[in-house]
């Protein structure tokens, strides 16, 4: 599965200063974590994130005796920076960023906050549509927050071979309810591409997206929601 995330961010330095201190701050054998800076413009830096982890695994054999072994893994993140929203493109990530996040704050003295976005998937839908509207198509949603009596919600998934919207219109008539995550497919280079959308400014694929399509889809995430 592949996966992309956007959030937004204030840099309180150029893109370039920002590269110079990540270079500063350089992954080696000798620390336990450290930045990788692969390409740098003006307008956008590339590079990944590496984090050492150490924890110990027991094992417990047939005859119930346990062993325990020291196990050393690797936390990676790749990310993009860029001057402009979406300031924060990251791919490659595991649940736990929470070192990448403080250690890019550290280098800023603080002075930088990572923000999550809160997106109308229908709305970049729409975005990506008018780039690519051949054969585009929302088959699945993902809803939470579903009102069906007082104090009793529901989360539903609604799916079908054909574009669901319409039938999604009706079910939703005046019905409280949040939209987490939408599927689309659509045509690119007489093939049909398949990916979702989440409320959070999350991409998933299963297979990774031709660059000229994530391109738009990050071009089309809505401003509405996230921190001007």
């Amino acid at each position: 599965m592949n996966r992309v995330r956007w959030l937004e961010a204030r840099w309180p330095i150029s893109i370039r200063t920002l590269a110079s201190r990540l270079k500063a701050r350089a992954f080696s054998s000798e620390n336990n974590d450290g930045f990788l800076v692969e390409r740098v413009r003006d307008s956008f830096l590339e590079g990944r994130f590496f984090e050492k982890v150490l924890f110990q695994e027991t094992v417990r054999d047939p005859f119930g005796n346990e062993s325990t072994f020291e196990r050393l893994t690797y936390r990676e993140v790749e990310f993009t920076f860029s001057a402009s929203y979406p300031q924060v493109e990251l791919r490659k990530f595991s649940r736990n960023t929470q070192a990448f996040v403080t250690r890019t704050a550290e280098l800023t003295d603080f002075a930088t906050t990572f923000m999550p976005v809160s997106v109308d998937a229908f709305s970049w839908a729409d975005k990506i549509r008018a780039v690519y509207p051949k054969r585009f198509r929302i088959d699945l949603a993902q809803l939470s927050e579903v009102s069906i009596e007082e104090n009793v919600f529901a989360r539903i998934v609604l799916s079908s071979a054909q574009d669901i919207r319409a039938a999604l219109g009706r079910f939703t008539n005046r019905r409280q309810h949040r939209v987490d995550r939408i599927q689309i497919k659509l045509e690119y280079a007489d093939e049909l591409v398949n990916f979702q959308l989440a409320a959070d400014g999350t991409l998933r694929s299963a297979d990774a997206l031709p660059a000229e399509v994530l391109d738009v889809v990050r071009q089309a995430l809505p401003v509405m929601g996230a921190r001007k």
